[in-house]
Formats: C-alpha cells, structure tokens, sequence
C-alpha cells in the first residue's frame, strides 16, 4: 500500500456547512445539531455499532466476506472517525476526507483547518469537543469494543474522483453516506474500483437525495421538539424554498446510480433502505398530484447500499 499518499487541495464548497445560507439560518442549524449531539453519548455508540455490525453481516451474507485482517479505505468517514475507529480493532484502516479531520486538541490539525476548512466547521469540530462530547464518545465506544484506547489514525485531505493510492493498495473500500457529496460520482467509484485488489470488495452505503431528508437540512432529521418540515420538503414548489441544506449534495436519483455502479462495478449487489412507514403520506401526495414525477422506490428509499467484489483476474 502507498503509505505517504500525496496530500491534495480540494474545493472547500464540498465541505459540510460550507453553503453560504445566512446568520439566522446558521444559528438555527447549530443549535439543532447541538440537540442532536446531546442525545447521548450511548445512544450514539449503540448507532456506530450497529451500523458497522450491519454492514459485516451484509458483507457476510452477499459476498462471503468477514472484515478482518484487511487494509481498509474509509472514503469520507467525518470528524468523529467512528466506523474508522471500529474497524481498526481487527484491521489497519486509513481514511480519506474533504476537510482535515483533527484527533484530539492537536495543534498542528486544528491550524490546518483553519487554513482549508470552512470556520464554521473549525468552530463546530472545536465546540464538541471542547464540551467533551468527541471524548465521552470514544471512551464508550473504546469500552464497548474491550480496547484501551484508540491510535491515531491515517486520515488524508485527499478528493475521492482523484486518489493518489496505487492500484490494488486495498483489500476493501468501505463508506457511509459520503458517495451523495461528491459531485462526480462515477470518477470515485472509478477509483474505488481501481484501489482494490484483485478479489477485494466494496461496501458503498449511499443516502439518496429523494428521499424525505435527502437534502441534508438538520430539521429533517432532528429530535429538538422544533416543528418537523412537510413530507418531501425540498422536492415540493412552495416549500423547498424554505428548507436550508446545511452541505452540497449531488442529488443523483436512485436509478442514476444503479447506473453508474452497473457501468463502474459490473455484478454489484444492493440493499435498498427503505423508509415504509411514509408509505401512507406519499399516497395521500401523490392523490393530491404532487411528487408524482418521482417513483414510490425513490421516494421510499433513504439509502441505497452497493456491494461489490472486484474480479480476480481480467
């Protein structure tokens, strides 16, 4: 594997909260997220576990695989490093992301931010853990996986559509709800495809713009008490001008990316999450005429998981 990667500039409009959307909307926005952080910090490994646990049984079951011994690529794992810091535990994980990701109170990370993360986000990272919350969290989730502590690890500023990893550097490439941020879809899964070994495997976990909280606006999936958005607020005329996507996202519907995995990933299975419990307000909408130019799959569909083993030979 390439151990010294070259460290490449990416476009800070990627970043989350780097939209520009105004001083009221910026408060509003924090403080649902602070709602949402002080939800528990229990509450919070539990929901690490089971999605990393979910995604091994998934792996298990569709491709024959068991994540360990492995090196592992986490393509955009986030400031808090979480499935990056459960699969370190039987494998050696690197990780690659948009915005630098500081590991602890290091100087050197959090001067880095400054100078290519938006302040927004510098002064976010820095709020949670200064109040303790990026601390308690990793002291939990190291207990509940029977570990000291965690290392410090290799997490570089790196544009998934242009990896400086060498072909075959590893034996899986792994991600959760990142692949929605980049704005060209087919050249990292391109190069996903070409950084895995021969047999090595995918695990792409994709939430979908069309869904209810695709557009990434904090109140569509906040528990603050706050007055909840309509159904599909921002594919709505009338509502969609009030709702306020805190990130870019690429807003590529389901069909698209069955696409582009067919023509990156020939053969990759898929697991479609779906949201049935809005089974009954989509067609009390669609009654009414509305949403009807999109399918009840793409609407019900809040994430799509792709799953591939790249062939051995050819």
């Amino acid at each position: 594997m390439n151990e010294h990667p070259t460290q490449q500039p990416t476009p800070k409009r990627y970043s989350y909260s780097a939209n520009p959307i105004g001083l009221v909307n910026r408060v509003r926005e924090v403080h649902r997220l602070y709602n949402l952080w002080q939800e528990g910090t229990q509450e919070r490994v539990d929901f690490t576990l089971r999605a990393v646990r979910r995604s091994e049984e998934q792996l298990a079951e569709h491709l024959g695989v068991k994540l360990e011994g492995m090196d592992i690529l986490d393509v955009g794992p986030g400031q808090q490093l979480k499935h990056m810091k459960v699969l370190s535990v039987k494998n050696r994980v690197s990780g690659i992301d948009m915005d630098i990701v500081p590991q602890g109170f290091n100087l050197s990370d959090y001067l880095a931010m400054l100078r290519y993360n938006p302040l927004l986000r510098t002064v976010k990272t820095a709020t949670r853990q200064a109040l303790g919350f990026d601390a308690n969290f990793e002291k939990e989730l190291a207990r509940r996986l029977s570990v000291k502590s965690f290392p410090r690890l290799p997490v570089y500023r790196m544009d998934a559509t242009r990896m400086s990893f060498s072909n075959g550097s590893f034996d899986a490439v792994v991600s959760w709800s990142a692949f929605e941020h980049i704005d060209n879809p087919k050249a990292a899964l391109t190069e996903v495809a070409r950084v895995l070994r021969p047999g090595g495997i995918a695990y792409l976990a994709i939430h979908l713009y069309m869904s209810h909280s695709g557009s990434h606006d904090p109140a569509t999936y906040s528990n603050d008490g706050s007055a909840a958005p309509p159904y599909w607020p921002h594919l709505r005329p009338g509502i969609r001008e009030t709702m306020q996507g805190n990130c870019y996202v690429n807003k590529v519907r389901l069909d698209e990316w069955l696409r582009l995995f067919a023509e990156t990933m020939p053969g990759a299975k898929f697991i479609h999450e779906r949201q049935e419990d809005l089974a009954q307000p989509l067609r009390e909408l669609k009654a009414k005429g509305e949403l009807s130019e999109y399918s009840d799959d793409e609407l019900l569909t809040v994430g799509l998981i792709g799953m591939w083993r790249k062939p051995k030979q050819g």
